[in-house]
């Protein structure tokens, strides 16, 4: 398994990715499939290229079976911290511990940066998730009620923050 920053010319590996996450776990995401399939490539390059944008792919041989996106503000007053988005492994390589790999590999790069803390969101009913995050050193700071609406289903949001000088 190697984990690297994805680039411009991952856009389409990247695009494919995040549609079989919508797809195969779409109580995960807050967007939807149909959200998501009529983005243009382009836009997919734009995000790949942003320097306040970074994806960390995880690929099994040349197949990308693994996302981690990064989110920096553009805010000064904000420019020490980066918000963690889009974490998927497709189905087939759950419980190999790659999605550990990719938060643990991000979490360096954040480091490398200079950044002193990153926050993420995680739907409350996805235990898998928050036990990845709680491991890797993440604490719950506060919980949205009913903060996304599937159908006439809600179902409440947990916010999450890891102190990058504390691990």
């Amino acid at each position: 398994m190697q984990i690297r920053r994805l680039s411009k010319s991952d856009a389409s590996l990247l695009q494919e990715c995040r549609l079989r996450g919508l797809s195969e776990s779409p109580e995960a995401f807050l967007a939807t499939y149909a959200d998501i399939e009529g983005t243009p490539l382009s836009e997919v390059e734009m995000d790949l290229a942003d320097p306040n944008i970074f994806y960390l792919g995880a690929f099994d041989n040349a197949s990308l079976v693994g996302i981690i996106r990064f989110v920096r503000p553009d805010r000064l007053s904000r420019r020490h911290t980066a918000e963690v988005r889009s974490v998927y492994v497709r189905s087939s390589h759950r419980g190999q511990g790659v999605a550990h790999r990719l938060l643990s590999s991000l979490i360096e790069e954040s480091r490398q940066v200079g950044l002193q803390s990153l926050t993420l969101s995680v739907l409350a009913g996805n235990k898998p998730a928050l036990h990845l995050y709680e491991t890797l050193g993440f604490n719950v700071y506060g919980r949205e009620p009913k903060a996304v609406k599937k159908g006439d289903e809600y179902t409440d949001q947990l916010h999450l923050w890891l102190d990058l000088a504390a691990t």
